[in-house]
């Protein structure tokens, strides 16, 4: 399940902050507000359905000011706009009293849980590349598409899927499959804010997953042990 928390046997909570990464002069990155918001939303979207569940609610720390608020409302919008769906209800809260010299937004996805992943008697891939920071910004066309995604894990396609992080895809297949795996794609890298997706696909199924697919697919081989 990742780093999804279950209230109870149905209530899921994930969550995503972005920090340094923004409109201000000091920002390490300089991106609109709206599109920190974007890929926020992307991250515990697909920790949301990483844990099988889909988002109820969403709750937003704005530290950036009073100003960025609606521009990160319209980024989660517009992620939610781009899968298909309606944009869950916001609540939140502004930092008003102090300004800070660089943004900082954190967004709390709530959930309830819709499937079961699973990953018997799959075959393991690598949708996109791993970026981060600007990277992010120059290769859009190397980001795994949210909405193929989900239109493959609405259809049973995708059996399960994994976004990549900070750690790179190495430390992320272990923890997805619970085996060693080998591929073409950089394993170390940061994947930014989940840049590359891990999925289980069945054997049947591969076909339609590379069809369907707009990103970069590397496969996994499995390293046998000696």
């Amino acid at each position: 399940m990742r780093n999804a928390i279950r209230l109870d046997s149905t209530t899921i909570l994930t969550i995503d902050n972005s920090g340094c990464i923004g409109e201000k002069d000091a920002d390490y990155v300089q991106v609109p507000n709206e599109i920190v918001a974007y890929f926020a939303t992307r991250v515990a979207l697909l920790e949301q359905w990483c844990a099988g569940a889909e988002p109820s609610h969403l709750v937003l720390a704005n530290f950036t000011g009073e100003t960025a608020w609606a521009d990160y409302v319209r980024g989660c919008q517009r992620q939610f706009e781009e899968i298909g769906k309606d944009l869950p209800p916001i609540v939140g809260s502004t930092e008003s009293n102090f300004s800070a010299l660089q943004s900082g937004l954190s967004l709390t996805m709530i959930g309830k849980r819709k499937f079961t992943p699973t990953i018997v008697n799959c075959h393991y891939f690598v949708i996109g590349q791993p970026l981060v920071g600007q990277q992010v910004m120059e290769h859009r066309q190397d980001v795994a598409n949210l909405r193929e995604l989900y239109t493959l894990l609405q259809a049973d396609v995708i059996k399960a899927l994994w976004p990549c992080g900070s750690k790179g895809i190495s430390v992320e297949i272990t923890a997805f499959t619970g085996q060693r795996f080998d591929c073409t794609v950089d394993m170390k890298s940061s994947a930014g804010p989940a840049t590359a997706i891990l999925v289980a696909v069945e054997e049947t199924n591969i076909e339609q997953l590379y069809q369907a697919i707009s990103a970069p697919i590397y496969r996994l081989e499995k390293i046998e042990a000696f």
